[in-house]
């Protein structure tokens, strides 16, 4: 007990000033002052689920904004900033024609189905419109992306631990995480934990994972494929689309990270056909992209520059007119860095 009051004592002085840091950034931040060109902020969000959704448990913490705080998000901007579609923006930059002093898009990566369900009703009542970065591949399917598929592999297995000692899971346990995988211990990994794992494992290809994923799945009968699809589908994306308040831009085919290793006929496919597939089926141009994991070679963005108008990064921060429109920044929210108005705002401002 006498260890622990100084270091209780030290985490409320770093919350304290953590949270004095925020309100000045509130107040005095990039989205206060006066810009000396037209600016763009590009905001990245993933899922919408509420906290108690079962959804939300196989999902690493950075991926997730509740209903409430994505309300709370759309109204705090709105009075803010000029909200567009981000191919509109680029569209008047490019024409030459007058943009706005500072200009706010939402984006949102992968095509989740929450999105229609939770984020979609929110963007329509208050007239914001927003883009939707789809994985051509993965529309009307039951399965998911690697990192749902890995999460629950770990955590079904911490149910029953001995199987620990599979060989299939062999590469898993020797992955460099704090999580311990062991055979005597039926610990759930938390959300946290979940996000190590999956960090670790992007040491490998994406075809390495799913493939390894799909030997695990098929020697352990595990499988991860639910009746209500984890990914949005065609019906929806028209739905949506014909308001008019959403967008849809290319997330590639299949969500494979863009890398000097990537032959050039998997980019072609990848960063053309996604392209093709999306208009072919909405009726509607594509006009920009997303690069998975914000990870992409000279050879990939050499192809969006020739398909898209724009694309956007991972990267953290905001544009102007003389940023690169294919390496745009974005600011990631997730619940747990902006689930008030003070922590939005300070998340924005591009101080914090």
């Amino acid at each position: 007990m006498a260890h622990s009051k100084p270091a209780n004592g030290k985490q409320t002085l770093k919350r304290a000033i953590k949270r004095v840091l925020q309100i000045l950034a509130a107040r005095f931040g990039r989205h206060k002052r006066k810009p000396g060109q037209p600016e763009l902020l590009l905001l990245m969000y993933h899922r919408i689920l509420p906290t108690d959704d079962p959804r939300a448990l196989l999902e690493e913490p950075g991926m997730i904004v509740s209903p409430e705080t994505f309300r709370l998000h759309m109204s705090l901007i709105k009075p803010l900033f000029k909200t567009m579609h981000l191919s509109q923006w680029l569209e008047l930059k490019n024409s030459g024609n007058d943009l706005p002093e500072r200009a706010c898009a939402v984006t949102f990566d992968d095509g989740w189905a929450d999105n229609y369900e939770f984020a979609y009703p929110v963007l329509k009542e208050l007239g914001i419109p927003a883009t939707i970065f789809l994985v051509s591949n993965m529309i009307d399917k039951t399965s998911t992306f690697w990192p749902e598929r890995l999460s629950y592999v770990v955590t079904e297995i911490s149910k029953q631990p001995e199987k620990w000692s599979h060989e299939s899971l062999r590469w898993i346990r020797l992955l460099p995480v704090s999580y311990p995988f062991d055979e005597n211990s039926t610990k759930r990994p938390d959300r946290e934990q979940l996000s190590e794992i999956i960090g670790a494992a992007k040491s490998l290809s994406d075809e390495e994972i799913n493939q390894r994923l799909d030997i695990i799945e098929a020697q352990l009968q595990l499988s991860n494929e639910q009746d209500n699809a984890a990914l949005l589908n065609w019906q929806q994306i028209e739905e949506m689309c014909q308001s008019d308040i959403i967008e849809v831009g290319s997330h590639t085919c299949n969500h494979i990270r863009l890398t000097d290793d990537t032959p050039s006929t998997t980019l072609t496919h990848e960063i053309v056909g996604s392209k093709q597939a999306i208009e072919d089926r909405t009726g509607r141009a594509v006009k920009t992209f997303c690069y998975p994991n914000g990870d992409y070679s000279a050879a990939a963005k050499k192809l969006v520059e020739q398909h898209y108008i724009g694309a956007v990064t991972t990267k953290s921060g905001w544009n102007t007119t003389a940023s690169n429109p294919y390496l745009l920044q974005r600011m990631g929210v997730h619940e747990d860095i902006s689930n008030d108005r003070i922590s939005f705002l300070a998340r924005i401002s591009g101080w914090l």
